[in-house]
């Protein structure tokens, strides 16, 4: 569906899937979260916008959006609805990748990483060339699961996310430029792209140790001593996330995951994913010392 446009795209969810949605990211019911009828294309209009439920459940995505996330909107001119759910998944993994650097995310650093590209009605986030920076990750998937996600929306009120920008257009030129960054951000720009993390279906104990789960203010620790940057590495299988000393199952939601060898493995099954430097025939970095 890469080369399908939002004009004649038509959501298989069902009201189920509507209930449960609502139910777990804890989608409040004055933002009017509507199934789209049988005849109803993913387009936004000036009440409502389309949501993509997979940004939530596969890209780590929360309500209500981080600061940094809607800054970046802001940057980028680029509406909600039309951004990509791998360009989501980068968004989210250089948050995280941030707090395991002890650092805190900044558009000038983010643009030292990616640069804006169109795909097609949406928008994405593509790597700098290496002459520019090397990425903050050792593992980018390059594929989501499932293929049909742009079928798979939401239809809820604009004013959700009133900071989000008009939709932009795709066929506009996009202004790119190398940062100029601060002598903090050059730190932490350095500590990142030398301890690279892998990019996967963050379990939610993991995105509230980041501070990306709105659920729950109190950070959690790790049952197993792990670091953040330690979890990024992508085996979450055997941690459980605690809470005052007690197993959290609402944060433990998700760790059953595991990355290896470019699967996520859920139980016996496997989804397989492409990740971005070995399809792109380039060499792997590997990981450096862990940080302190």
């Amino acid at each position: 569906m890469s080369r399908t446009g939002r004009s004649v795209i038509r959501s298989v969810l069902t009201a189920k899937d509507l209930e449960s949605f609502v139910e777990i990211y804890k989608i409040l019911e004055r933002f009017s979260p509507t199934l789209p009828g049988p005849d109803d294309s993913a387009e936004c209009t000036p009440d409502r916008i389309v949501l993509y439920t997979l940004s939530f459940s596969s890209c780590g995505v929360r309500y209500p959006l981080s600061s940094f996330k809607i800054d970046l909107l802001r940057h980028f001119k680029v509406h909600f609805s039309q951004l990509h759910l791998l360009g989501f998944m980068r968004v989210v993994h250089f948050e995280l990748s941030c707090v395991a650097v002890s650092g805190e995310p900044s558009i000038p650093l983010f643009c030292m990483f990616y640069k804006l590209i169109s795909d097609w009605d949406w928008f994405t986030f593509a790597k700098r060339k290496d002459n520019i920076s090397q990425p903050c990750y050792s593992f980018m998937p390059t594929s989501t699961y499932p293929k049909e996600w742009k079928s798979r929306f939401i239809f809820i009120s604009a004013a959700i996310i009133p900071e989000s920008p008009p939709l932009r257009d795709a066929k506009a030129a996009i202004e790119d430029s190398v940062p100029v960054l601060s002598a903090d951000e050059i730190v932490q720009w350095k500590r990142m792209y030398e301890n690279p993390t892998r990019a996967f279906t963050f379990p939610e104990g993991l995105l509230a140790m980041g501070g990306l789960s709105p659920s729950y203010p109190v950070r959690p620790k790790a049952f197993v001593e792990m670091t953040l940057w330690g979890l990024l590495q992508g085996d979450c299988k055997d941690v459980q996330f605690v809470v005052d000393g007690k197993v959290d199952p609402g944060l433990n939601r998700g760790a059953g995951k595991k990355v290896t060898k470019g699967s996520v493995q859920v139980g016996e099954s496997a989804v397989e994913e492409r990740d971005e430097e070995a399809s792109s025939g380039e060499k792997k970095r590997a990981p450096l010392v862990p940080l302190k």
